[in-house]
């Protein structure tokens, strides 16, 4: 990011705004940010810094977790045009439902240990988010009226507001919350109030969810009244997500968010074909949701799916794939030695990151993990190959 900064610095400054605005790769556009002030004060270069910084700041926490990072990366010391930077966003930013939500001071940044330790043996722990009074000590923002000159007194004091003092909390933590709402015996009107709000195409496209967070929110709760709810709204989202043109071979294994992922970015391509690790085909019925094909994908009996997770896609690629544009294969474990036909691209997702720290396509592009913004990534990939940038 410093040789970028130093090389194409208004480039570089649209690749970070464009980071943080429309990938979830929040910690790398902040961390870039850093990276890009340090080289320009390094290099005596005046302007650009103060805009960067407020660029990536798009969420009330995000001036917090900036400072730390800075002062985790290069010291204590923090420089004007960072401060600037960070006090434009805090008066953008910081609300009463900012202060409520997120002032908590609990949430670690996820930094590797060789952007913050001195020495990588030294077991520090990464640097802990500035609470939004120590960010307002730092920066002296001036309040832009007199309502947010009391959340700055609130913050000041460390005193935090509650959910009911600013409104209904965002959709996106209603439905991470289902199951705790399920259990907490939610009576029938607020009930309804949810489902109503859930089943609002506006309210969920404003959320920005995708279909496995909806897939992830159906396994969670413990009774199925909302299923079809969720089911209806994760086949709606997949309208935020851009076509995948041509033809396409997917490989859909592993566990249930694998599967969820597969068969999203599936109904997401012009054109697909799906076949699981035997090369079994499986139909994309038009007009389902993910997560009806979900229902409708063959149950493994438990003496099959030891022989599933051992199953080589090797095996079943060269008879499925018939002239396709790419080839998708998404999976829990990586894969070697696939023996896939040459010249063709491959993206190979592997799903459990946790339990696999890397993973390879020989001849392709290796991808660890699964996620809603994930269903962008082909798209990306193929037209930077063609030169074609988002930002």
């Amino acid at each position: 990011m410093r040789r970028a900064a130093a090389d194409d610095p208004d480039r570089t400054a649209r690749f970070l705004l464009w980071l943080r605005t429309e990938t979830p790769l929040r910690v790398p556009a902040i961390v870039g940010a850093c990276a890009f002030v340090r080289e320009r004060l390094e290099r005596r270069q005046n302007g650009r810094s103060r805009e960067v910084v407020s660029s990536v700041l798009r969420r009330a926490d995000d001036p917090g977790h900036l400072v730390a990072a800075w002062q985790g990366l290069y010291g204590r010391a923090t420089p004007k045009p960072v401060k600037r930077g960070v006090a434009d966003a805090v008066v953008r930013l910081y609300d009463e439902a900012g202060l409520a939500r997120y002032d908590t001071g609990g949430r670690h940044l996820n930094l590797p240990p060789a952007a913050w330790a001195r020495e990588p043996w030294d077991g520090l722990p990464p640097p802990r988010p500035f609470r939004f009074g120590d960010v307002i000590r730092l920066v002296h923002p001036v309040p832009g009226d007199a309502r947010q000159a009391e959340v700055f007194r609130r913050a000041l004091d460390g005193r935090r507001l509650q959910y009911e003092n600013v409104g209904e909390p965002p959709l996106r933590d209603v439905i991470a919350s289902l199951r705790r709402i399920d259990r907490a015996g939610t009576p029938f009107e607020d009930a309804m109030e949810i489902a109503e709000r859930i089943a609002d195409p506006a309210e969920a496209a404003a959320s920005g969810l995708g279909p496995l967070a909806f897939a992830a929110a159906r396994r969670a709760v413990g009774t199925s009244r909302w299923n079809a709810l969720l089911e209806d709204a994760a086949g709606r989202s997949l309208a935020r997500f851009p076509e995948i043109p041509g033809w396409s071979l997917v490989l859909v294994g592993g566990d249930p968010t694998a599967r969820a992922f597969g068969l999203s970015l599936a109904r997401r391509c012009a054109h697909a074909d799906v076949i699981d690790r035997f090369g079994r085909p499986f139909e994309l019925l038009a007009g389902e949701s993910p997560l009806h094909d979900l229902h409708r994908w063959p149950p493994t009996p438990q003496r099959a799916a030891v022989a599933e997770r051992m199953a080589d896609p090797a095996h079943a690629l060269p008879g499925a794939f018939a002239g396709h544009d790419r080839i998708v294969i998404v999976e829990t474990h990586a894969a070697e030695n696939l023996g896939l036909p040459l010249g063709v691209p491959v993206f190979h997702w592997v799903s459990d990151v946790a339990a696999h720290g890397h993973a390879s396509a020989p001849g392709g592009v290796a991808l660890m993990g699964v996620g809603d913004e994930a269903l962008r990534v082909i798209p990306w990939i193929e037209d930077a190959r063609k030169g074609r940038f988002p930002f």
